[in-house]
């Protein structure tokens, strides 16, 4: 029988305390509702008494007589001591001490998912808490003092009139508006590039990062890889602008030409290669930068909270990485914009003509640039394609073929699979085209290359790289199916026909005859585009790669020849006698060196026959 005790508080609180006795702390009406008792599951009598005594107006609690072990006593003793918190307190006393008496042949739960789940989230935002603090103070610090005191931010706002004008009372005529204005043009976008897309860049998104690793945090991120060499951008992008400032002093205010400034601007700007080549190294690396961008947003979670700090410094003007990562490409591009808005806007042929000269060497910079991009991109490519095209062996060419046992191991590979990626060799054109053969047309995958023309089946093959021992799905591979086809040793030719008397009808084809160095047909590919745009796209590339072909070949021919070299001698043993019939000859010792150099080149040049690509 569960031992019921029964006591009507309301008369004891009433009653005063006496002297020694320690006060009652009274609990509120509201604690003292009613709740549900621990009692067994068979009913009992004393159960309806019990319910009974829990509805009554003496407002009294109930604890059912449960054995107690002394590891859990403190739970009760603690609710029927406690004061205010009484009700509460012995409430969850009766949760644990049901937990507690739970059937003994029930077998222990392990730990609930939820509660991992809690932890990792709690120790995300605790992660996340800490990426946020060491950011802000390093944003807080990130300012550069070597520059604190630099004057070329206080040009931002400043407009051209201020600028050339000055404090003097000269007042500018208005038809050299606007070819001041191209000027000042040409220095203030200079000025905006390096404070607000250089400087932001390094202050806001390069140092906070080095600042954070210091502390321990975004360890795996290289910010060498992502930035480059984006400080040495900053200073020439600095001594660009203070070039301009120093030189302006120098501009003659009665007729207001600015053209000497420019000159001597951009002579300082190309001089030597460090600017060129280090905008250059810049561009070459701008397509691995943002590849690295993208694997580290999906490696490391913490970096993009990184941006998303970064991203809300009002330095930034809500620009992300990528908006400033492009902007020297940008830049260096945007310059003979520049310049050809000053040359517009000159009014003497003179002027014209020397900011021509200029244009001229920043067209051709760039074109240096474009075309080391362009090399880059294309030797990816060709590496790329080194580890997926297919070369069969002799066995799967010519299964007629006899191979010796001593040679079957030599010959199971082919000794071409490793040379495509040559740094000369250039990839023209690629895409898919169909070959007609036994009155069928087969898919196919050509490739044009500078020096040759291969012919490929697509197939899908598992990939060999791994994540974590899982591979990552299918890698496309091109098995050759044709001997490749020198473009030295072909004919090409267009193969449209509508002829009714044909079995079947060429619509878009070309043909590839391929000769030896004898002049004998040793393949013959009957080809067809998708559509008409496409055959003249394949046509357009074919004669451009065979001339290109054709004349290097000559040129390295001619080198090697007796012809060219008695050519040589005669022109030199010409240039010697318009020499000595003049009275005096400074130029001789240098026509001298000239002869050796050309002697010296063909001599060392070697026989285009066994060169391999052009």
């Amino acid at each position: 029988m569960p031992l019921l005790y029964t006591a009507r508080l309301q008369d004891r609180w009433r009653s005063a305390p006496e002297e020694g006795e320690p006060q009652t702390i009274h609990p509120n009406k509201e604690q003292l509702s009613r709740r549900h008792a621990i009692i067994p599951d068979q009913p009992s009598e004393n159960q309806e008494t019990s319910s009974q005594g829990c509805c009554s107006s003496d407002n009294v609690i109930i604890v059912p007589h449960v054995q107690i072990s002394p590891n859990e006593s403190h739970l009760f003793n603690r609710a029927i001591s406690s004061g205010g918190g009484l009700l509460a307190d012995l409430q969850r006393a009766t949760i644990a001490s049901q937990a507690f008496y739970a059937e003994a042949s029930e077998p222990q739960k392990n730990r609930s998912p939820w509660i991992l789940k809690r932890l990792y989230e709690w120790s995300g935002r605790a992660k996340r808490r800490e990426i946020i603090k060491h950011v802000q103070a390093a944003l807080e610090t990130s300012k550069d003092h070597e520059i604190e005191d630099d004057e070329l931010e206080k040009l931002l706002p400043v407009s051209f009139e201020e600028m050339f004008m000055g404090d003097e009372t000269t007042t500018i005529p208005s038809s050299k508006h606007k070819y001041l204005q191209a000027v000042w043009e040409l220095f203030h976008t200079e000025l905006v590039f390096l404070y607000r897309q250089l400087f932001v860049l390094r202050d806001v998104y390069k140092e906070p990062l080095k600042r954070c690793q210091v502390e321990g945090c975004l360890l795996l991120v290289e910010p060498d890889l992502l930035f480059g060499n984006l400080d040495q951008l900053c200073r020439i992008s600095r001594t660009f602008c203070q070039s301009f400032l120093s030189l302006l002093s120098t501009v003659d205010k009665e007729n207001w030409d600015c053209t000497q400034l420019v000159v001597d601007l951009f002579e300082r700007f190309s001089k030597g290669p460090s600017t060129i080549s280090a905008y250059q190294a810049y561009c070459i690396n701008y397509k691995a930068t943002m590849e690295y961008l993208g694997s580290i947003r999906q490696k490391e979670e913490r970096f993009t909270e990184f941006e998303r700090i970064c991203l809300a410094d009002e330095r930034c003007f809500r620009l992300q990485l990528e908006d400033l990562l492009i902007a020297p490409l940008q830049r260096i591009t945007r310059l003979p914009i520049l310049l050809r808005e000053i040359h517009k806007r000159s009014e003497e042929e003179e002027s014209k003509g020397k900011v021509e000269k200029v244009i001229d060497t920043m067209t051709e910079s760039l074109r240096s640039i474009d075309d080391s991009v362009q090399w880059l991109h294309n030797f990816e490519r060709l590496q790329q394609l080194q580890t997926q095209v297919v070369w069969p062996n002799i066995s799967d060419l010519e299964p007629k073929s006899y191979v010796p046992d001593f040679l079957r191991v030599a010959l199971s590979r082919q000794f071409c699979e490793n040379l495509l990626a040559h740094p000369r060799r250039k990839l023209i054109h690629e895409g898919p085209l169909e070959l007609v053969e036994n009155g069928r047309t087969v898919d196919m995958y050509a490739f044009l290359f500078n020096d040759m023309f291969v012919l490929t089946k697509t197939k899908k093959c598992a990939s060999k790289l791994k994540v974590k021992g899982v591979p990552i799905g299918k890698s496309e591979h091109y098995i050759v199916q044709r001997q490749p086809v020198p473009l030295d040793s072909c004919v090409f030719c267009d193969a449209d026909s509508n002829d009714q008397a044909t079995p079947m009808s060429l619509k878009f084809a070309f043909v590839i005859i391929h000769l030896t160095r004898y002049y004998q047909v040793v393949g013959i590919y009957t080809l067809q585009a998708a559509d008409k745009a496409d055959k003249e796209l394949w046509i357009e590339k074919f004669q451009e790669s065979i001339e290109n072909y054709e004349s290097i070949q000559l040129k390295d021919m001619l080198k090697c020849t007796p012809l060219f070299s008695s050519l040589s001698l005669r022109r030199c043993s010409s240039s010697r006698l318009m020499s000595k019939s003049e009275s005096n000859s400074p130029q001789l010792p240098k026509e001298k060196e000239k002869e050796k150099e050309e002697k010296k080149e063909c001599c060392s040049s070697s026989t285009c026959n066994n060169q391999a690509p052009p």
